[in-house]
């Protein structure tokens, strides 16, 4: 038995042959239309984002900018621009810029001429108060002004008299008892600073022999007068003057034998007059003085009021200033 067989029985056996259907009538033809889509304004969805995860660490800070020497700018001289040519519009071109219409040119604005606003016066109570402030204070300085005046005046006033006092001071001669070395009217000008220096060291001022000095008005003149006189100084102290016929002999430790002092200091003088010869010593703290004229009543000297202490010195002959053709230091 086959095994493909079923129990139904074989269908028959239908021969070739073609199966022809009728023509189906025709379909019209529909215009398909395509609706617009339309625009959608649905908001997207939010997108679904995880949690960012906490840093286990600080974060790393970005390190200060440190600042920057800004770069000197030299300056660049700029360039000299080439004179372009002048371009002379032709009669056409002239033409059309005349015809352009004054219309494409902007209008200046016209700025309105403001006047300032003057300020407001002060009240009446406040310009007097400021006036009488001005007065005062023009008061005040001008005060001052004359308050600084005296002041100055007062200081020249006294510089002038610690100058004369300590320093030196000027004197004119007045008479004869110095010629020829001093004339009359002469002008001097009179060192003590060197007396002051002794003061101030707590020492007598001993002249040096032969230095001519100016001697105070504690002693009197042949007349009785009270005057300043100007003598040279011949003994020291410890010295032991001779006056004998014209001639001035000193005596002394070293020169126990004595010297003419006129020869010594270099002095062309007439002789020394004196009614009867004169011997006598020089104290410590006093000096001998003659005039340089030494003739009869030539000049009033110790001779006629003896020997002259170191306080009633004043000072020396520094210079003599008048007339300008003899001047000369001593």
């Amino acid at each position: 038995m086959d095994p493909k067989s079923t129990n139904n029985p074989p269908a028959p056996q239908r021969p070739n042959e073609q199966t022809v259907l009728p023509p189906s009538p025709p379909v019209p033809e529909r215009p398909v239309t395509v609706p617009p889509r339309e625009a959608s304004f649905e908001t997207p969805a939010p997108r679904r984002t995880m949690p960012a995860p906490t840093p286990s660490a600080p974060r790393p800070v970005p390190p200060y900018p440190q600042p920057t020497t800004p770069t000197p700018q030299v300056p660049i001289a700029p360039k000299p621009v080439a004179s372009s040519p002048t371009v002379t519009p032709t009669p056409q071109q002239s033409t059309q810029m005349a015809q352009t219409p004054a219309s494409n040119q902007m209008p200046t604005p016209e700025v309105p001429h403001q006047q300032p606003k003057p300020a407001p016066s002060p009240p009446q109570h406040i310009m007097q108060q400021a006036a009488a402030h001005d007065h005062k204070r023009a008061l005040i300085n001008k005060l001052r002004g004359l308050l600084s005046l005296a002041v100055f005046v007062m200081t020249v006033i006294v510089a002038a008299m610690l100058i004369n006092s300590f320093v030196f001071q000027s004197y004119y001669v007045d008479g004869t008892s110095m010629t020829p070395t001093l004339q009359n009217e002469d002008r001097l000008i009179i060192d003590k600073a060197s007396k002051t220096a002794a003061a101030i060291q707590g020492k007598l001022y001993i002249p040096n022999r032969g230095e001519i000095v100016v001697l105070d008005s504690a002693i009197l003149d042949q007349y009785g007068h009270e005057e300043q006189l100007i003598k040279r100084v011949i003994g020291l102290p410890g010295d032991t003057i001779i006056i004998k016929a014209g001639v001035v002999t000193i005596k002394n430790k070293d020169s126990p034998d004595g010297f003419n002092v006129d020869q010594q200091l270099g002095l062309n003088l007439e002789p020394t007059y004196t009614e009867t010869p004169i011997e006598t010593t020089v104290p410590q703290s006093s000096v001998y003085v003659l005039g340089d004229n030494r003739g009869i009543n030539g000049s009033f000297d110790s001779r006629s009021f003896g020997m002259v202490a170191s306080q009633n010195i004043q000072g020396r002959l520094a210079i003599r200033i008048f007339p300008f053709n003899r001047t000369r230091f001593f």
